[in-house]
């Protein structure tokens, strides 16, 4: 469960400060993130289809069900073709993230290169593809995961990944462009883990609040 909290004390006495007696314990506004998430998958939004011209992708992946893939948690998504030559299409992926808001992200294919995208999807809706592939695309889930709340600094993210602490993985700090744009990272910021996900690992995630006193301050800038 997620909690918020400002500079209050809890303990035996409940007032704001405590008392000289019985101080009770501070209340740090840190929010815990605490999750097990499945192996990504190259296919788990889009199984390889061929792209005839300007237009979307069936959802089909290892995730969908009725046209909507649902991930395990958010995560930023992935594409790739079968062919090296295409390098100039996009992939505009619609969807929403872990408060069911509208995103989008525009992601341009490099051949047979995966590419990762930079915002955290937990379902995806719509994949449109800018022009023909000469290949066949897919769109799968990555290791890069969406942070629960606004974090613009590495400071205020403490990792725990597989039973220990870590300071390896990638940190990406929440964007600050406002609105959010298909092509800006994520408004609260993403973390990659340091080795493949697969079930079991546990990634936990102590974010502290730096601003909550605002949305923005809380959830990032609006999202595109």
């Amino acid at each position: 469960m997620t909690h918020f909290s400002d500079g209050v004390r809890a303990g035996r006495n409940f007032a704001n400060n405590g008392t000289a007696s019985e101080p009770g314990a501070f209340m740090s506004p840190i929010n815990v993130y605490d999750v097990v998430p499945v192996a990504l998958s190259a296919t788990a939004v889009a199984a390889a289809q061929a792209v005839a011209g300007a237009g979307n992708l069936t959802i089909n992946g290892a995730s969908a069900t009725g046209g909507v893939a649902t991930l395990d948690v958010p995560r930023a998504v992935s594409i790739v073709s079968s062919n090296a030559g295409d390098t100039t299409q996009t992939a505009t992926v619609t969807g929403t993230d872990a408060y069911g808001l509208a995103v989008s992200e525009a992601i341009t294919f490099n051949g047979t290169s995966t590419v990762s995208g930079k915002k955290a999807f937990k379902t995806v809706t719509r994949v449109a593809i800018s022009a023909a592939l000469t290949g066949n695309g897919s769109v799968g889930s990555t290791d890069i995961f969406g942070l629960p709340i606004r974090a613009n600094s590495r400071n205020y993210v403490l990792t725990a990944w597989n039973g220990a602490f870590v300071t390896t993985g990638t940190f990406a700090a929440a964007v600050s462009t406002s609105p959010a744009t298909t092509t800006t990272g994520d408004v609260r910021g993403t973390y990659s883990v340091p080795d493949a996900s697969d079930g079991t690992k546990r990634l936990t995630l102590w974010v502290f609040v730096f601003d909550d006193d605002t949305q923005t301050g809380l959830y990032g800038v609006t999202q595109a």
